[in-house]
């Protein structure tokens, strides 16, 4: 795996064994991940950054862990299925638009959230 796909993944990790701890503090490892349908050494290898979880993995967890789900997928750079099919309906111009945004800040990024929100209510 490479460099910066470790690190997003030992992030990621982190994030998940803070929210279990926080949540489920009172439970083992081994309780936990039988209460989602996987193993131990899987939810452990996942906090600890190592391999790359599926996509329905992470979104098990985020629901188990009360984590918003499109932010966790976003962090792994994955993309839930709604947002791939918007890309693939409009791959003409989504691609186009996140390579010119690429350098926004995050002031900018919210603005344009909020103009594209007003434009999806106008044309309802």
């Amino acid at each position: 795996m490479e460099k910066n796909k470790e690190k997003m993944f030992k992030k990621l990790g982190k994030i998940f064994q803070r929210a279990r701890k926080k949540i489920y503090k009172d439970v083992s490892l081994r309780e936990f991940s039988k209460s989602i349908g996987m193993t131990h050494a899987g939810i452990k290898n996942i906090e600890n950054g190592k391999g790359e979880p599926r996509k329905e993995t992470l979104l098990k967890l985020a629901e188990k862990l009360e984590l918003d789900p499109e932010v966790i997928l976003a962090k792994a750079a994955k993309l839930d299925n709604e947002i791939e099919n918007l890309i693939s309906e409009k791959s003409d111009t989504v691609p186009q638009f996140l390579r010119t945004a690429k350098n926004l800040t995050d002031e900018q990024w919210k603005e344009i959230t909020r103009q594209a929100r007003k434009m999806d209510k106008d044309n309802s």
